[in-house]
């Protein structure tokens, strides 16, 4: 059943708990409503946009369990609203392209700059969601549907932003997204990967490694 709750009560309900030895959503007494799939894409493309005068005040272990609990379908629809049928598409694409200003605001500056597939950064929690990002999200992993052609495109086109950030932790996450949309984008995923690998030939030698992998689609 889905139930509307507002803006400022989503964002305590998913951030604003405390920090328990286990993550609040695994308590099955304790969750949060499924709100309706076009709130919930108002509510993400606000998160994302505003992250830094939102999300301050929560450490980055409320973040990382929180954000998890976004992009995690297992645990929430959040972001499946994203591929609601319902949801006027351009509403759905303003979302996705603003999760780049999320990793500007918010991922850039409270993210080590290492990389999580050496296990580098383990004592900051916000490290392994970045990295797991794209993974986790059902985004862009439409398979290559053609009625979601214009979602996965403009996933590609948010992940190519993110590579342009000054910190590898949220290069690596973009390079993991594409590394496994290769499956379904080979050309757009291997110009995306080469432009990157062209335009920073002084990145650390792991990083420009794990660039070459995601082109071919060998990532983790």
């Amino acid at each position: 059943m889905r139930a509307e709750i507002s803006f400022d009560d989503w964002i305590k309900g998913i951030f604003g708990r405390p920090e328990g030895p286990e993550p609040w959503y695994w308590d099955v007494n304790d969750q949060m409503p499924n709100i309706p799939p076009g709130s919930s894409v108002r509510y993400l493309r606000k998160l994302f946009t505003d992250s830094k005068s939102l999300l301050g005040q929560y450490s980055n272990l409320q973040l990382k369990r929180g954000f998890w609990y976004i992009i995690d379908c297992g645990l929430s629809t959040e972001l499946v609203s994203l591929l609601d049928e319902s949801v006027p598409l351009q509403e759905k694409l303003e979302t996705i392209g603003s999760i780049y200003q999320l990793y500007k605001d918010c991922f850039l500056e409270r993210c080590a700059s290492s990389l999580s597939h050496l296990g580098e950064s383990k004592e900051n929690p916000l490290n392994v969601l970045c990295y797991m990002w794209w993974d986790v999200a059902p985004l862009p992993a439409t398979a290559g549907k053609i009625d979601n052609k214009e979602i996965d495109a403009s996933c590609l086109k948010a992940m190519r932003k993110i590579l342009t950030l000054d910190n590898d932790a949220c290069r690596e996450s973009a390079l993991h997204g594409l590394g496994h949309a290769k499956l379904y984008y080979p050309a757009e995923v291997e110009k995306i990967v080469s432009e990157f690998i062209a335009a920073n030939p002084k990145i650390r030698k792991e990083l420009m490694l794990y660039a070459q992998s995601a082109r071919e689609g060998m990532v983790q």
